[in-house]
């Protein structure tokens, strides 16, 4: 029953609407760092279970994922009987990722740079791909030749925006101070019995990564994740 979080740590990531010599890449390496994580008897997580509250970084690129993912937390003491439709998680917003972006006809690689920050996206490079820090950044338009935030969205034409407001597999985003918190619905109710659920998990993190041409300004992307327990 514990694989049940697997699907909520893959769908983590920022959303970005594509500018111009744009594009997207594999992470080979994508440590998140769970902090809570929360079953839902409704949309807004108005009623809710704590199943752990702690920090554990996982790398969701790695084999191992579902194996680190799955000891987070025991699941003991779920109600028999309580039927679950959502689920919240909380995780830092400073993450760790390795990878190499096509845009246009540039090859962006996060380069170890330290440039990260809540309004500053990581001006990357364009040689071999190495562990950086990215960091879940703030809503927004940021410029291309820097990575550094302009002002709000659809400020400037030129500028790469990033908004939460529509993720693609959460169907909530709340980012703010140093954590981020999505509450993302099951693909189908889950009711607490006595049998452990079979849990099947599909996730893709072959387009994780986003940048563009200009400087190699890179960014986190969604990775494509679907969970079904039956």
């Amino acid at each position: 029953m514990k694989k049940i979080f697997l699907v909520f740590v893959l769908t983590l990531f920022s959303f970005t609407k594509v500018y111009a010599a744009s594009g997207s890449g594999a992470a080979t390496e994508y440590i998140v760092t769970m902090k809570k994580v929360e079953l839902c008897e409704d949309s807004a997580c108005a009623t809710s279970y704590t199943v752990a509250t702690k920090d554990m970084p996982v790398d969701i690129a790695s084999a191992t994922a579902g194996t680190d993912i799955g000891s987070y937390a025991p699941t003991t003491g779920l109600t028999l009987g309580k039927t679950y439709t959502h689920l919240r998680v909380t995780i830092s917003r400073t993450f760790t990722a390795t990878g190499t972006v096509t845009a246009g006809s540039t090859n962006c690689a996060t380069d170890g740079g330290t440039d990260m920050a809540a309004a500053q996206m990581l001006d990357a490079g364009t040689g071999t791909a190495t562990s950086s820090s990215m960091y879940l950044v703030n809503e927004g338009g940021y410029g291309p030749s820097d990575g550094t935030r302009d002002g709000a969205i659809d400020a400037a034409d030129n500028d790469i925006d990033i908004s939460y407001a529509s993720p693609t597999y959460a169907s909530s985003m709340v980012v703010s101070g140093d954590t981020a918190a999505m509450i993302y619905a099951l693909t189908s109710p889950y009711t607490v019995g006595l049998k452990s659920p079979t849990i099947r998990v599909v996730f893709n993190t072959s387009k994780a990564l986003g940048a563009e041409d200009t400087a190699c300004v890179m960014w986190l992307n969604e990775p494509y994740c679907e969970i079904t327990i039956e």
